[in-house]
This record gives structure tokens, C-alpha cells and sequence, in this order.
């Protein structure tokens, strides 16, 4: 089962190099012929092409992020909790990203399979882009239901989640390294 996430992992992230590295391109096409006064008989497919890896992006990265648990977190709460309590609030948490990742993905193939609009430009379907929806949200069940499965066995065996490494303090290390100690 991990070599199957381990290649889901590895196929969004080289599809992901592949895609940032064409919105690039596309960008530099763009700038490049703007820059240079280069007259390009329609220039504008390069900006609908940006906005369509643009989106694919940014929820083949949300999938990722999932993956890697590297979502922004408000954790004030969880920090206040030790052992056991925190491990439900964690499985509490993930249970509503699962949740959101089933709407997610049942919306995404609804809108999807209802696009019937075209791109202005190009002319090409817009559940081309739209299909990034349900593609992510797929790998973003897969992921959490992974990672709730892994909580609820550490609920079973009754372990709790370990301590979590101190935080940073960064507003101390500017201080540290701007020479004002005393000012601060």
C-alpha cells in the first residue's frame, strides 16, 4: 500500500514539475514578446494556457501539501492538549478533511461533467480545467483517509500523538541578529 502512495506522490509531484514548468515557458513567451516588441499575431493563447496550468497547479500542490500535512494550521487549541485528547483532535480534524475532500471531489465531477462552455480563446472545453477539481480531491481523500487510518490506529493501541518540537522563536532571533538587544 505505501508504494502505491509513494507513486501517487511521486506522479502529482512530475506532473507538477511538468505543469510550473510550462506555465513558465508560457510567461517567459509572454514577457519575451512584450519586451522585446515582438509582434505576435495572437498573443492571447498564451494567457488563457497560463490560467489553465494555473489552476491545475494549484490543486495538484493542495494535494501535495495534503499529502505532506503542510496545510497552514491553526493550532493554539492542539498545543494546549497532551496525549491522547490531542490524537481525538487530531482524528476530529482530518474527519473534516475527508468530509471536504468527498465534496470536493463530488462537486468537482458535477461541475465537470456539466461544462459545456468553451475557453474564449482557444476554444478548448472548459472541464479541461475544471477536471482539476475532482482529480485533487481524489488524491486528497486518498491522503487524509491514509493519514485518519494511521491516527485510528494509534487511538486503538493506545498511544497518543508524540510532543511536537518547540517552535521557533523568531522574533527572538531577530533580535539576536539585529544587535539591538537592549532597544528590544
Amino acid at each position: 500500500m505505501d508504494r502505491c502512495f509513494r507513486a501517487l506522490q511521486r506522479l502529482l509531484t512530475w506532473v507538477g514539475v511538468a505543469v510550473f514548468g510550462t506555465l513558465m515557458l508560457n510567461i517567459l513567451i509572454s514577457i519575451a514578446a512584450r519586451y522585446l516588441n515582438i509582434r505576435i499575431a495572437n498573443i492571447d493563447w498564451v494567457e488563457e494556457t497560463s490560467r489553465f496550468l494555473f489552476i491545475w497547479l494549484s490543486f495538484l500542490g493542495a494535494a501535495l501539501a495534503t499529502e505532506r500535512m503542510a496545510h497552514i494550521r491553526i493550532d493554539f487549541f492542539a498545543q494546549l492538549l497532551r496525549g491522547r485528547s490531542r490524537l481525538i483532535l487530531e482524528i476530529l480534524v482530518v474527519s473534516v478533511m475527508v468530509l471536504f475532500a468527498a465534496v470536493m471531489t463530488a462537486e468537482g465531477i458535477r461541475v465537470t461533467a456539466r461544462a459545456a462552455d468553451k475557453s474564449p480563446v482557444l476554444l478548448l472545453p472548459m472541464s479541461l480545467a475544471y477536471l482539476a477539481l475532482p482529480v485533487s480531491g481524489v488524491a486528497i481523500l486518498l491522503f487524509t483517509l491514509r493519514t485518519l487510518g494511521g491516527l485510528c490506529l494509534r487511538l486503538a493501541r493506545g498511544q497518543g500523538l508524540p510532543e511536537p518540537p518547540p517552535s521557533p522563536d523568531y522574533s527572538q532571533r531577530a533580535r539576536e541578529q539585529s544587535g539591538l538587544k537592549g532597544f528590544w
